[in-house]
């Protein structure tokens, strides 16, 4: 301690505590106080900077998650209950509310078939969820694993092959159309057109019936090839063809066809002319001499 003292007082340059020696100048210092900005600056400078690696790991012990992560990890965890469907990432995070109802309903059979209730709830929630999938999300479903489907497409909320056929007969007359995608062209027989082939409004309005009543005008090309028979008996024939193609298209059109009678085949044959008369029934006429 008394070295240390001996040491200051030469520094200094005083003499002993005793003497009248004045105390030395404090001298102001030649740079100015950092500012804190500066100081957080030099800290960040010094401290080291860390690899994309160790950054994740530290993220990771801080319990810090992307969203893609939590979905995933949502994706992966096992359902909450055994009766019900597990989240998907259309709809984990909408909440549905029950009603009182459908809870009870849980624990009743269904008498119908002899199931649980909740059995036959749980197939019809997994039916109504497979129709309102998004049509996106369901045509990349079937186009990546499921490839030996035949092509389909969205419309109205319905879904609808790319290509379907169908057969019909009226009176005399036969047709097969086949249907295609496309955007509405109509060839009968080759590249002749429907205004040239029945040039009756009525007869054009028979052939297009079954396209108005699904709504489908415009969303397929339809190719007919018809033989036998006269103008109307073709015209009833390719309406009765291409309604059952649509319904091999799309099953969910059945009523909407049924309703104006386009599925139905309308059997009736004219009479042939018989021998020893001059038509079907009229006979010729008779005289006594």
């Amino acid at each position: 301690m008394r070295a240390c003292r001996i040491f200051l007082r030469r520094a200094s340059g005083s003499a002993r505590p005793g003497t009248a020696a004045s105390a030395p100048a404090l001298e102001r210092p030649k740079e100015p106080r950092p500012t804190l900005a500066e100081w957080k600056s030099r800290a960040s400078k010094q401290s080291p900077t860390l690899n994309l690696d160790e950054a994740l790991y530290v993220a990771k012990m801080a319990g810090i998650y992307t969203t893609q992560e939590v979905q995933l990890q949502i994706v992966r965890s096992p359902p909450f209950s055994p009766r019900e469907a597990p989240f998907t990432l259309e709809n984990f995070f909408e909440v549905t509310d029950r009603d009182e109802g459908a809870d009870s309903s849980l624990h009743q059979g269904d008498e119908e078939d002899g199931r649980p209730g909740w059995e036959s709830n749980l197939e019809d929630e997994k039916q109504k969820a497979f129709m309102s999938a998004h049509p996106t999300i369901h045509g990349a479903i079937e186009r990546y694993f499921r490839p030996d489907l035949p092509p389909k497409f969205w419309h109205n909320g319905e879904e609808w092959l790319a290509r379907a056929e169908g057969r019909g007969t009226r009176k005399r007359a036969s047709a097969h159309a086949v249907i295609c995608r496309g955007t509405g062209l109509f060839r009968v027989n080759g590249e002749q057109d429907m205004y040239a082939r029945w040039p009756q409004i009525y007869n054009r309005m028979d052939v297009v019936q079954p396209f108005k009543l699904t709504g489908t005008a415009g969303q397929y090309d339809v190719f007919v090839e018809v033989r036998g028979g006269g103008l109307g008996g073709q015209a009833g024939a390719t309406r009765l063809a291409v309604a059952r193609a649509l319904l091999e298209a799309n099953p969910a059109c059945h009523d909407r066809l049924q309703r104006g009678f386009c599925l139905l085949e309308d059997t009736r044959q004219k009479m042939s002319k018989q021998a020893g008369r001059a038509g079907a029934r009229k006979g010729f006429p008779w005289t006594k001499r």
